[in-house]
């Protein structure tokens, strides 16, 4: 029967023809803001395909020839071309038809045609985008004079210039395939149970596979867990794999086995129970983030001097907490310290010098005692005792103290050269 029509639809490609013509077997290709409507076309006895992309930046564009009839399965588009796949009815092909696709530029131009014979009835089914990676499937079927038998399934792979990178084939007669960003998907029948899933190297995932988790597991910042149909995650039903990037305690059941496991995360800019005397960023890459039981958000700067808990809050009772101080970074006093002069001190955070508030800098010109205080975050606190006197032979209560732990310090000494001298 196949035959016989492909016949008559030879018959009518040669005879002449001088004009323009365009058939009435309309199919259109919707996209988002636009359509391709593609119909088949006779130009001075070439004949081919036409394509008018309607609706934003339209083209009309035919695609000719002297001995093929073009049958156009399908069209996607791949960034800012259009891949339109199906196959070639060629003149005095002894197998009738050969898988066939071209490729447009964004403006209708054709930059790729290919036509492939597996030395039977071949066509493009689909093509697929899978990171970066084009897959083609193109089916090879055999006509045995009661119908059509699928004998192979090819997957091409492609780079997205359309240089060919490789190929692998299934025998087994697919009923049902799809695809998402990671995998095309097959059914040997037509029911919701996948039997494999392809991957961008045309490797196979198989659903009686293991998983490759060891118990209790760490993995950092995220984890890709391949595998078929369904599987409970902490209790909720998913499908087809996952990909989990965000902190916390997880327990997986698959094909009746248990996989706990445990995703920290990515946390820079900071470390546990460190003191510093400078502004810190913090960096964490996913999860509820709280600083000193406020919500915070990654990357923001931490200037303020004070005691920090930094908490990351994950799934399923997950918890991971950094300790850290910012200090005021005093530049210009020492604690305990008397000076002669006036003093210039400048420090970070909020000050207070004898109870009276300051900020940075701040210049001390009175003779007196003095208390400088600097408050932070989460009851932080430094103090620092100094005084300005003008005379140095009138001890203040500091030198006093200073000075006489200095004179106790020398008889000590003395006392205990004089009692090894006596031995």
């Amino acid at each position: 029967m196949k035959i016989a029509v492909f016949l008559l639809c030879l018959i009518s490609f040669v005879l002449p023809s001088t004009k323009v013509y365009a058939g009435i077997n309309d199919r259109i290709y919707s996209f988002d803001n636009f359509d391709i409507i593609v119909d088949d076309y006779f130009d001075n006895g070439e004949k081919g395909v036409s394509l008018e992309k309607t609706g934003t930046d339209p083209f009309f564009t035919a695609v000719l020839t002297e001995d093929e009839r073009y049958i156009v399965n399908g069209i996607v588009q791949m960034n800012d071309n259009f891949i339109v796949f199906g196959s070639a009815h060629i003149t005095g092909n002894p197998t009738y038809y050969d898988a066939m696709y071209f490729v447009l530029d964004s403006g209708g131009t054709l930059i790729k045609k290919e036509i492939i014979d597996y030395d039977d009835l071949e066509e493009v089914r689909g093509v697929y985008l899978i990171d970066n990676i084009l897959i083609f499937h193109t089916i090879k079927s055999h006509d045995d004079g009661i119908s059509f038998v699928t004998m192979e399934n090819y997957f091409t792979t492609y780079d997205l210039n359309y240089n060919y990178i490789d190929e692998m084939s299934i025998g087994s007669e697919i009923r049902k395939i799809s695809s998402d960003n990671n995998y095309v998907f097959f059914n040997y029948e037509p029911d919701n149970l996948i039997d494999g899933a392809i991957r961008d190297d045309l490797t196979i995932l198989f659903p009686n596979e293991l998983i490759d988790i060891a118990n209790n597991e760490v993995f950092i910042d995220s984890v890709n867990i391949e595998f078929l149909n369904q599987a409970i995650l902490n209790g909720e039903t998913i499908s087809n794999s996952i990909f989990i990037n965000y902190p916390g305690n997880y327990k997986l059941l698959y094909n009746n086995a248990e996989y706990n496991f445990i995703v920290k995360p990515t946390i820079s800019g900071i470390e546990d129970n460190m003191i510093y005397t400078s502004s810190v960023t913090p960096l964490i890459s996913a999860g509820n983030i709280l600083v000193n039981n406020d919500v915070y958000i990654s990357g923001t700067v931490i200037d303020e001097p004070g005691n920090y808990e930094l908490t990351v809050n994950g799934v399923n009772g997950y918890i991971e907490t950094y300790n850290f101080t910012i200090t005021s970074d005093m530049d210009g006093i020492i604690n305990n310290h008397t000076y002669l002069e006036a003093v210039e001190v400048t420090f970070n955070g909020e000050g207070y010098l004898n109870n009276q508030f300051v900020s940075s800098p701040l210049e001390v010109n009175d003779i007196g005692d003095y208390i400088l205080k600097i408050r932070g975050e989460n009851n932080y606190l430094e103090t620092y005792y100094f005084d300005i006197s003008p005379d140095t032979d009138k001890l203040s209560i500091i030198d006093f103290v200073q000075r006489f732990d200095i004179y106790i310090l020398v008889i000590v000494l003395i006392c205990g050269g004089i009692i090894l001298k006596k031995k």
